[in-house]
């Protein structure tokens, strides 16, 4: 049996090397569908993976308590305009009357147009307490940031975020620096660290105020735009959330049967939402990937099939000499597994670089996953297999003496 078995892998591996060409663009086919699997997946977990990582440097356990109902409740589609429902003493009562609750922030943000000598840039100014760090896991490069003192005194401090940095001082430091905001003239004291972009919005493009500053020189209000709340566990993010609703309806003097006048969010269910679009993402550019893969099956199908066609005497010498069906069979199918084989090892290998040049050149995060590569080859050679089923089993089914009777 094995030396049926070595002969006709011999053969086969003769065979083939005798059409180096034909042989080139088959294995090409399957190389490149082997490699757009590589790099498409490796583009699709990179951006899941910086989606992830980008939203739960916004804080893990982070809840978002917005003023007004939420826009998904009937009748309010684009009606919220300036809602007033949230106020300090609201946030207080967070912080004081939830036992799941950890810290709490309070803010107010709108955008300003802030000045510095001739230049004039538009961003959003958020006044909020120190705890806002690490509620929101905001680092500071340089300089510091506000304290409490700062805040209950409506110190005229910020600290800037790098593009508004870049956008004012155009690569001066500003630490020390006076801007203005509104008719107020404000020190600069620190700039945060990147943060970069989270779901369309860029983090670094705002400018953060004490609270007390904020509402009561800037913009004269008495009321918040949002309350940041970091819960104590992960694991208990929905209670800690049921638990600031129960108390807003309660403070709010809502009965059973009425709308929230206010939103609650928690990121969670955000960073949920997003995995969940990056995962269609990632499904659709795989699926875009082995559609690639497939076609180059379709070309070791035609190879294999043109093959057959200009073997026929030589398959029948064979069978006249003494090979069985399975003789055949088995040669041939070796041919389309090794085009398979060879083809995937290639694949591997444009795949890695593929995805080596897209980072290094695009800047795209790409993730080079080893058991993808490995299911990439073992996919590649069933490939082979499986287009290879047809043409073998065809040949095997060739009469002996119409074989040796047919001219190529």
């Amino acid at each position: 049996m094995r030396p049926r078995l070595f002969r006709g892998f011999r053969i086969a591996i003769k065979s083939l090397m005798g059409h180096p060409l034909r042989v080139a663009l088959a294995v090409l086919s399957i190389s490149i569908g082997v490699a757009s699997v590589i790099v498409m997946v490796g583009i699709g977990r990179g951006a899941e993976e910086e989606v992830r990582r980008k939203i739960e440097g916004m804080g893990v356990n982070l809840i978002v308590v917005s003023a007004g109902p939420s826009r998904a409740v009937k009748g309010n589609v684009g009606q919220l305009g300036i809602m007033t429902t949230l106020t300090i003493k609201d946030a207080m009562a967070i912080a004081e009357e939830c036992p799941l609750v950890k810290r709490v922030a309070p803010v107010y943000s709108k955008k300003l147009s802030i000045k510095f000598e001739n230049m004039s840039y538009s961003a959003k100014v958020v006044g909020t307490l120190p705890s806002i760090q690490e509620i929101r896991n905001i680092g500071v490069q340089s300089g510091k940031f506000f304290d409490e003192d700062e805040n209950k005194l409506m110190a005229p401090v910020a600290v800037l975020g790098p593009t508004v940095a870049n956008a004012l001082f155009a690569g001066r430091d500003p630490i020390g620096e006076s801007i203005r905001i509104g008719k107020v003239l404000i020190k600069v004291i620190g700039i945060t660290t990147p943060k970069g972009a989270v779901s369309g919005e860029d983090e670094d493009d705002q400018i953060l105020v004490p609270l007390r500053t904020v509402m009561n020189k800037i913009m004269n209000v008495t009321y918040l735009s949002n309350i940041f709340v970091e819960a104590g566990e992960f694991g208990l993010i929905h209670e800690t959330q049921a638990e600031i609703r129960s108390l807003l309806r309660e403070r709010h003097r809502l009965r059973e049967g009425k709308d929230n006048d206010f939103t609650i969010q928690n990121q969670a269910d955000v960073i949920e939402a997003q995995s969940s679009v990056v995962k269609t993402f990632s499904l659709l550019v795989g699926s875009i990937a082995v559609i690639s893969l497939i076609i180059g099956g379709v070309g070791i199908l035609g190879v294999m099939l043109l093959s057959i066609k200009e073997r026929v005497s030589e398959i029948g010498i064979r069978r006249a000499v003494g090979a069985r069906r399975r003789d055949i069979l088995v040669q041939f199918l070796v041919e389309s597994a090794f085009l398979g084989v060879v083809g995937g090892i290639i694949g591997l290998f444009l795949g890695v670089g593929g995805s080596v040049g897209v980072k290094y050149f695009s800047g795209m995060p790409v993730i080079l996953d080893p058991d993808y590569a490995v299911l990439s080859i073992v996919f590649s050679i069933a490939t082979g297999l499986i287009f290879g089923i047809y043409p073998s089993w065809k040949a095997a089914r060739l009469d002996p003496i119409q074989a040796l009777n047919t001219k190529a």
